[in-house]
């Protein structure tokens, strides 16, 4: 039996590229609601809609957790 994630909120941080953002889009693939945390605002929106296209509820937040 495989455990669903679909519906769970999961916070990513450094989401706005690399590994981060590939979880990010999986998840999404998933239903996952998640809270996008990053730097770098405008990479941050454009992972933020592109992930609410594959039927994520996403909230992006600018963040530096430096």
């Amino acid at each position: 039996m495989k455990n669903s994630m679909k519906g769970k909120t999961i916070v990513i941080t450094g989401a706005s590229s690399g590994v981060g953002k590939a979880i990010a889009l999986t998840l999404a693939k998933e239903g996952v609601n998640l809270v996008l945390a990053a730097r770098r605002e405008a990479l941050l929106q454009e992972l933020a809609s592109e992930c609410e296209s594959l039927g994520s509820q996403t909230i992006p937040v600018r963040a530096d957790v430096t």
